[in-house]
């Protein structure tokens, strides 16, 4: 057993359903499991006789702490995990690379005309939603295919004012002599089914649709009709048929190198092959392809808004009970036949995303190293640029004034190390100040025995590296506050500013700026650095200044947390209307003891 782990802790886990995370000896979440029996599952990592994957026995020598979250089912385990290793992306979990970034198709149904919209997560409506799919510009594709065939509405007229694509046919969700509510419902009813992969049936509803309306002499509709019809029939032919059976399948492939793995999943609808899906996988190394397997369908179902009736996968997976509670679906692990096919033929796709990726990488890492070499000289550093950092303020006039680190290694984003700043010290506009605070409070957390060495560790040292570069978004301001703070703290770096307006290069000691090429590959980098310092800070500006508008005097009693102020605000609609409530209503919605603090308080 782990020295640090606590025994006594670890002898009272509970034989319920839950997540554990396990942590290092400085509190980080180095993993999250689930589990159906808590307690079993969190004691066989610690038994002598535990048969571990490699990857996991390195893990154990490096827990020092746990925790648990109790919950009512395997299938409530498996969404909380997911939703955890996305959040914390602990290094021993495999993850699904670049998830937050899915995109699904959302159906408005709660609204009364409903529109079709991408977004970024599915939220607990009302409304219906399709994905997770991996590529936006894809989903684009798919939505100009569906507006061929289905117009839904696009436009931001009430229904009752057709726009010009009503007229011209590309935008239907208006009500006039011609087209009534049901009709455009009948629309809706179609994207639906398109995107479920429902095509046959579609396919009859149209016809039918079709006749009833060539019978009531609606030639106009009739026509439109028609026009869909053949629209579906064209892309119908070009779908591949994988099954004369009608199937509604996922197939599950895999493919891997020394350091990344990848997934391409075939989505089969009504036995023809309808979409592909392509994924990366991290964190990879030591694992079986069983278990690259299992961690992907636990992060892509959880996440899904549509299960198929059967999900064929390359290998056995041993939480196949749990996710087929989740999906109801049945898992199939072919070893000959069509299925297995299928199978080889996602396999022979997931390489070739593989070598495609890896192909992109080195030509993206060449021409950020060009870039590097070319930033270097152009600004006169004598070394490779390995670590640069770059710094942004946002505010206005002052107010919830934060900062930004990005860091970029190697020539390209190191999130895992970008930081936020609140300025604490400096009131009113100052930028260049508060851009001096910021770098004050970065370089403090360099001990003396590091402020000359090259490189340190980060997670040994428990320290941040030093960069090979500063970059500050402004002026000469910031150039020279910041100069002022690193003589102060012994920090010898090379340091500029970029000033936004003509993309000029400010240095310490230069009168004049350098101008680089606008076509050059490191002014190019440069900017990207800068933007994305620029990007990280408003963003969390945007963040401090939404809760300060959300903020009210409510806050200030004592005792009065989000759920009480949720339910006054709930039941009174204003502080002004609390602060007139007589004590028997407020008595009636928080009790006496908290009336009394309200009254006295307001």
């Amino acid at each position: 057993m782990s020295n640090g782990v606590n025994k006594q802790k670890l002898a009272n886990i509970p034989s319920k359903p839950g997540v554990y995370l396990f942590k290092d000896k400085r509190g980080v979440i180095i993993y999250i499991g689930k589990a159906g029996n808590l307690k079993s599952r969190v004691h066989s990592y610690f038994q002598k006789s535990a048969n571990l994957e490699p990857a996991k026995e390195v893990m154990v020598t490096k827990i020092a702490a746990l925790e648990y979250i109790i919950v009512d089912s395997e299938v409530e385990a498996l969404l909380l995990e997911t939703s955890l290793i996305k959040k914390h992306k602990p290094p021993y979990n495999v993850n699904l690379k670049d998830d937050k970034y899915f995109v699904y198709l959302k159906i408005t149904l709660e609204d009364e005309f409903p529109k079709v919209l991408t977004v970024r997560r599915v939220s607990q409506d009302k409304n219906k939603y399709f994905g997770p799919f991996t590529s936006a510009l894809a989903v684009k594709d798919t939505l100009r295919l569906v507006r061929r065939v289905f117009p839904y509405k696009t436009c931001k007229n009430p229904p009752e004012k057709p726009c010009l694509g009503y007229h011209i046919g590309r935008c239907l969700g208006h009500v006039t002599k011609d087209f009534t509510k049901q009709d455009y419902q009948k629309i809706i009813e179609g994207v639906i089914k398109f995107l479920e992969g429902k095509n046959k049936s579609l396919l009859l509803d149209l016809k039918r649709q079709m006749q009833a309306a060539s019978r009531q002499k609606k030639y106009e509709q009739a026509a439109r009709i028609r026009d869909q019809i053949r629209s579906m029939e064209h892309l119908m032919g070009k779908q591949k048929v994988v099954s004369t059976k009608r199937d509604n399948q996922d197939v599950i492939s895999l493919a891997r190198n020394s350091n990344q793995a990848a997934i391409n999943l075939f989505q089969i609808r009504e036995g023809k092959l309808q979409h592909r899906e392509q994924f990366l996988l991290q964190n990879i190394e030591l694992r079986s392809d069983s278990e690259l397997i299992e961690s992907f369908l636990n992060q892509y179902y959880a996440q899904a808004s549509f299960y198929p009736k059967e999900i064929i996968v390359p290998t056995k997976i041993a939480n196949q009970k749990s996710l087929e509670k989740l999906t109801k679906a049945k898992f199939v692990f072919p070893q000959k036949g069509k299925k297995q096919q299928l199978i080889k033929m996602g396999q022979k796709n997931a390489e070739e995303y593989l070598r495609q990726t890896k192909l992109e990488a080195e030509l993206r890492d060449q021409s950020g190293q060009k870039a590097l070499a070319e930033l270097a000289g152009e600004l006169g550093i004598n070394k490779t640029l390995h670590r640069i950092e770059a710094y942004d303020i946002s505010n206005i006039q002052g107010t919830n004034a934060v900062g930004s680190l990005v860091v970029f290694t190697a020539g390209r984003p190191d999130k895992a190390q970008y930081r936020k700043f609140r300025i604490k010290t400096v009131k009113g506009a100052n930028d260049p100040a508060m851009m001096a605070e910021v770098i004050s409070r970065r370089f403090h957390r360099i001990e003396d025995k590091e402020k000359n060495s090259p490189r340190f560790d980060r997670v040994e040292a428990g320290q941040w590296p030093l960069p090979d570069l500063i970059i500050l978004d402004g002026g000469k301001g910031q150039l020279s506050s910041v100069i002022k703070v690193l003589n102060i703290l012994s920090i010898a770096k090379p340091v500029i500013a970029l000033a936004k307006r003509e993309e000029e290069i400010f240095r310490p000691n230069q009168k004049n700026p350098v101008r680089l090429s606008n076509n050059s590959p490191s002014l190019r980098l440069l900017q990207q650095i800068r933007d994305e310092a620029h990007r990280f800070a408003i963003g969390y500006y945007r963040k401090r200044h939404q809760a300060e508008t959300k903020k009210s005097v409510l806050d200030e009693i004592l005792g009065i947390g989000p759920k009480t102020k949720k339910k006054l605000l709930f039941a009174f609609g204003s502080v002004q209307k609390i602060k007139e409530a007589s004590w028997k209503d407020l008595e009636k919605v928080v009790g006496g003891k908290m009336t009394r603090k309200i009254k006295e308080y307001l």
